[in-house]
């Protein structure tokens, strides 16, 4: 019986003291590699979230045409066109704007001046566009190509989502990521093709998609530099859909 709870005897104070020292001292040297593991993992997700947002951009303006709009079946008219393209997440407001994207972008062919912080009054959700047709902006599908002859599916095609799974949600450190959609297409009742900016007779502006990084500040100008290419600002990550960047 003695040696039995000899062998059942529990750790002694300096044991337990011992251990927790020796935890502290690991936690301390693993800590530094762990937090930069998890910053690598952030930038990764937003670098293949963007791709993502991209690549559905370019398979819906495939199928519907180059204009996204708030109504599918309607013209691409500056009333409209959807100039912002948003995910899950807080809308942004102009506190969340620094530097570069402060400033207006601002045009005659535009329904208003542009920033970052327009997502809500001149922007549309990404579940709109690229999941809920039926409950958003309600795109001609192919099945309808005999109903809307004069403003239905550009190349034949139409409606062919969903592009992105749903939930399309904000970036690792919970904001929205947007894209600057005005710039895929001139809208019917613009001045002037010349007049919106591109040499061809359209915007020469890049459309791209933003996150603000982890410091949840949109730095970068809404409409790029003044050479119609992008010059990133501060820590927002940037990825590129159509333009020519300069």
């Amino acid at each position: 019986m003695r040696t039995k709870l000899m062998t059942e005897r529990g750790l002694s104070l300096v044991e337990v003291t011992i251990m927790l020292l020796v935890l502290m001292l690991l936690t301390g040297v693993l800590a530094p590699s762990i937090m930069d593991y998890v910053k690598d993992a952030q930038w990764v997700k937003v670098k293949e979230d963007c791709e993502a947002i991209g690549v559905s951009v370019a398979r819906l303006t495939r199928d519907i045409g180059p204009c996204l709009k708030f109504s599918g079946a309607g013209q691409c008219t500056k009333r409209n066109r959807v100039d912002i393209l948003y995910s899950d997440g807080p809308d942004v407001t102009t506190a969340e704007l620094l530097d570069d994207a402060t400033a207006n972008f601002a045009s005659s062919n535009l329904q208003t001046t542009l920033n970052w912080s327009n997502d809500t009054d001149r922007g549309d959700s990404m579940e709109h566009q690229f999941v809920d047709n039926g409950t958003g902006p309600y795109y001609p599908t192919p099945a309808d190509l005999g109903t809307y002859t004069s403003v239905g599916p550009q190349w034949g095609l139409g409606w062919r989502g969903a592009y992105l799974s749903s939930p399309i949600g904000p970036d690792p450190w919970g904001h929205r990521y947007l894209v600057n959609t005005v710039f895929l297409a001139v809208a019917r009742d613009a001045d002037c093709g010349a007049c919106e900016g591109q040499r061809s007779g359209g915007w020469s502006h890049d459309t791209f998609c933003i996150s603000p990084g982890p410091n949840g500040l949109f730095q970068t100008a809404f409409g790029g530099n003044s050479s119609h290419g992008v010059s990133r600002r501060g820590d927002d990550f940037l990825y590129i859909i159509s333009g020519d960047t300069r």
